[in-house]
């Protein structure tokens, strides 16, 4: 059993491009604009970096639970796993918060600020797809819809028992 994809992979790469990409313009703006605050500036550019770490450690994680639950053609199993993950997700990332702020004294703030990320690669994926746009090997472009299959084959089953 493979844990994810090509297309999946791909994906993941793309978005965590997005995410190293959000979090340099901000810790660049922090260096930048911050001294003159008088705040420090260590503690949050390190808090930005732990925060893209475990946003692209918490894509990872969803891409590998998605994979797993869509195999499984269980929906209850399907609702149960992810509901069960996503709430393991946040506890350790609430975990990490704490841990890191007591022991580092990263700054909290910068650290969630480096986790929404998340959502700025999620948003750049496509605009990174174009840029770095590839063909795998059978000559059809990474993300792009499967063409029509065949007469008389279908791709989804049909029935109640879908997920």
């Amino acid at each position: 059993m493979e844990w994810l994809s090509r297309p999946t992979k791909r994906l993941i790469l793309e978005m965590s491009v997005g995410v190293v990409l959000y979090n340099t313009v901000l810790s660049v703006l922090a260096w930048l604009f911050l001294p003159r605050y008088s705040a420090e500036v260590v503690p949050v550019v390190l808090g930005l970096c732990l925060g893209a770490v475990g946003a692209i450690l918490m894509l990872v994680h969803m891409a590998v639970m998605t994979e797993r639950v869509l195999e499984s053609r269980n929906e209850v199993y399907a609702n149960k796993t992810t509901v069960m993950h996503s709430m393991i997700r946040k506890l350790v990332f609430v975990a990490a918060l704490f841990f890191f702020w007591n022991w580092f004294r990263i700054n909290l703030l910068a650290m969630v600020i480096g986790a929404m990320g998340m959502k700025a690669g999620a948003y750049m994926q496509p605009l990174i797809h174009k840029v770095f746009g590839q063909e795998d090997r059978s000559g059809q472009n990474f993300g792009s819809a499967p063409e029509q299959e065949q007469e008389g084959t279908t791709s989804v089953p049909s029935g109640p028992e879908t997920f």
